[in-house]
């Protein structure tokens, strides 16, 4: 089970610092907006799940006009971050207020049902204990017809530092991750209906283990596991897993993998 006031915490740590170490999220965000560009629609409220610094919402204002955002975190912090990136500029283009900030967390959404015409999330899901249930809540509180568009990560993501820690310790450093066809059943099984998934594979380069670890650390991505207990002090543990990347290692340099799942599905106008 990953521990959610960990995460949060780690997340509320890390909010400053992070938009200067999430390259890679905001290229997958890119990605998932061009998917949304062949989609046809004309929405009069947006849920942004997982909202971070309120990058994608800005986005979204800039596509959508005078709609009602709402961005919502677990993160007090990333909330602050967000507010201070949309305010003005929302008052701009729009005049009016029509954005909202919620703090809370994806797995105890409390909406109405039948709020949202679309529901975004980006690089959030992963941190769900519970993917069904949180898709059964998502379904809920979205209009008939209504889009839920996401990304998230698949099993493929830094299976290089999966492998090495399994090795040496029973302690599990990164998180699981589930397949597209697993996923696109859970959307079945709650109702959505004609989900649509695909996956890409990026591999980012580091100079050592250190470096990948202070990627991770600033953008809050460590791992959240309730047992946090490696049974190795820090350095210890840390020359073990530089030793293990030998076996991936290239021309000076170690791999990390990551694999982003894009989906969409619709909501049944029948609900």
């Amino acid at each position: 089970m990953i521990d959610k006031e960990y995460k949060r915490k780690a997340f509320d740590r890390h909010a400053k610092t992070y938009d200067q170490y999430s390259t890679l999220q905001d290229e997958i965000s890119d990605n998932l907006f061009k998917k949304l560009d062949l989609i046809k629609l004309k929405p009069n409220s947006i849920l942004d799940l997982g909202c971070g610094t309120g990058r994608n919402g800005k986005i979204l204002t800039e596509k959508y006009k005078n709609i009602r955002l709402i961005n919502y975190d677990f993160s007090v912090n990333m909330l602050k971050e967000a507010r201070k990136k949309q305010q003005d500029f929302f008052k701009e283009i729009s005049g009016t207020n029509k954005f909202h900030f919620v703090c809370g967390d994806i797995e105890e959404l409390s909406f109405s049902e039948n709020s949202f015409d679309i529901i975004w999330s980006t690089s959030s899901l992963q941190w769900c204990n519970n993917l069904s249930d949180t898709f059964r809540r998502i379904q809920a509180i979205l209009k008939p017809g209504g889009l839920f568009i996401f990304s998230t990560f698949g099993p493929k993501t830094l299976f290089e530092l999966k492998s090495i820690t399994k090795k040496i310790s029973n302690y599990q450093k990164t998180n699981d991750f589930m397949d597209t066809l697993s996923i696109e059943d859970m959307l079945v099984n709650e109702r959505f209906i004609n989900p649509i998934t695909d996956s890409e594979e990026f591999c980012l380069s580091y100079k050592d283990i250190n470096k990948l670890f202070l990627d991770l650390k600033n953008i809050g991505a460590t791992s959240g596991f309730e047992n946090k207990k490696m049974g190795l002090s820090g350095k210890s543990f840390l020359k073990l897993i530089s030793d293990g990347y030998k076996e991936y290692s290239y021309d000076g340099v170690i791999p990390a993998t990551y694999e982003a799942v894009y989906g969409y599905a619709w909501n049944a106008t029948d609900k």
